[in-house]
């Protein structure tokens, strides 16, 4: 396992998982500050009027080409943004088999951030942009699957603690979402590109440091749990969780494009008559998120349930948030607190499908697949984007109500597919009316 505790839940386990969230915390501080610079680094720095092609960009550019033809800088800006963004979520199930069956998680976590801080340092050059993308990515790959792992062989699949983690570790993530971008994007702006670069391979190095305080465990006791520790594989419902939370997130995602175009056109938000960046709403996005993991750990009724009753509430909170956004959309409101409703339901379905998914589908691998299977269910985010933007081209096609009502009808295919799940894998229980919050710490 490579973890403190053995994997077994015990004294030891939260003082663990605090250290692996905040090593989460510190990755995503880092790769989402980058990314929230990577296409204007490209279309003003890199492809500049002037400016000598980094090592390698003429062969994908003419690769490019040679598919969609003739690219203009933002275009071809565009297209290496996406196949960065990708590529980072395609990798991850073969950096959860290396964790898994040939180095173990603690090395190739260690690994991946050491590769993802040279990745940064490499940006800060220009020219050899495609090697920094590529460490980036090979980094990106090694960590982010066998991290999660880690949380998940902390408690045992029967630990009603499980759910409660993966919240907490939601949480960590999206406060670095939402640092990140603020702190890299303020240095690029007041300092130049390097400095911005140079913070996100700092923030990198200080996951690591956080990670390394994590004592480590022989590696023959990784490899042989005791018996009955070591969990069944039930792969209908690992694959049946990872088909739901795709479902899902191809829905979700679309809060980060068209969301802020209709935004942007439709609501011309102000406020005090001053008028509001839609790119605020993508920052609301994160607050609001943390805010709704925090609402389900601590609303008792809805921490006790089971985790596919959690995932099938979370997909119907997310049909109903695009259920009403396509009714806001349809009446002409130019009221900011439609959308700001709408992302209220979807961040409270991210707060429960997000966690819930996680602990199924950990719950349900034995911990040799671990890293696999976690590196699959992360390849959510390969396919929502491809659907998103797919989508994304319905825009201008169809009436707004019924772009909208598109979403809704993706989340509700996966509030069905959840609810034939739950039935399948035999996990019922009894409901009771939320009388109270939970109030204990």
């Amino acid at each position: 396992m490579g973890i403190a505790g053995n994997g077994r839940a015990g004294p030891a386990s939260w003082p663990v998982f605090y250290r692996l969230a905040g090593t989460e915390l510190w990755e995503r501080f880092s790769l989402h500050g980058m990314k929230a610079l990577l296409t204007l680094y490209l279309v003003r720095e890199v492809l500049a009027d002037g400016a000598g092609l980094p090592w390698g960009m003429a062969g994908l550019r003419a690769m490019l080409e040679s598919v969609w033809g003739p690219l203009s800088p933002v275009a071809f800006g565009s297209n290496i943004y996406g196949l960065y963004a990708a590529l980072t979520y395609f990798v991850l199930p073969l950096g959860g088999l290396v964790g898994d069956r040939l180095v173990g998680r603690r090395p190739a976590i260690v690994v991946g951030a050491v590769l993802i801080s040279c990745g940064h340092l490499l940006l800060t050059d220009a020219y050899l942009l495609l090697p920094a993308l590529l460490l980036l990515i090979i980094g990106t790959g090694l960590l982010k699957g066998n991290l999660a792992a880690q949380v998940g062989e902390l408690f045992p699949a029967s630990d009603g603690r499980r759910d409660r983690a993966f919240a907490l570790y939601l949480a960590f993530l999206n406060i670095g979402v939402m640092l990140g971008p603020l702190v890299c994007g303020l240095l690029a702006q007041a300092l130049g590109w390097g400095y911005a670069f140079g913070a996100a391979g700092i923030a990198m190095l200080a996951g690591l440091g956080i990670y390394l305080t994590i004592p480590a465990t022989p590696r023959h006791v990784r490899t042989r749990p005791a018996p009955g520790e070591d969990r069944v594989y039930r792969p209908v419902t690992a694959i049946g969780a990872i088909l739901v939370v795709i479902l899902a997130f191809c829905a979700y995602e679309q809060v980060s494009n068209i969301f802020l175009l209709w935004v942007a056109d439709a609501i011309r938000p102000t406020l005090w008559g001053l008028s509001v960046p839609p790119a605020w709403f993508a920052s609301a996005d994160g607050i609001f998120t943390v805010l709704m993991v925090i609402l389900t750990m601590r609303w008792r009724w809805l921490a006790s349930l089971r985790d596919w009753d959690r995932l099938a509430m979370g997909c119907v909170a997310m049909m109903l948030g695009y259920g009403l956004l396509a009714l806001v959309a349809g009446a002409g409101s130019r009221s900011m607190a439609g959308p700001l409703a709408v992302l209220l339901l979807l961040d409270l379905g991210v707060a429960l499908v997000w966690p819930a998914g996680l602990a199924i589908i950990t719950g349900a691998t034995p911990q040799r697949l671990a890293g696999v299977m976690v590196g699959i269910f992360y390849l959510h985010g390969f396919f929502a984007n491809l659907v998103v933007g797919s989508l994304g081209a319905l825009y201008e096609r169809v009436p707004i109500a019924t772009f909208w009502a598109i979403h809704a009808g993706i989340a509700g295919s996966a509030v069905l597919v959840s609810l034939a799940l739950r039935a399948f894998d035999g996990e019922r229980r009894t409901f009771r009316m939320p009388w109270r919050l939970n109030t204990a710490p």
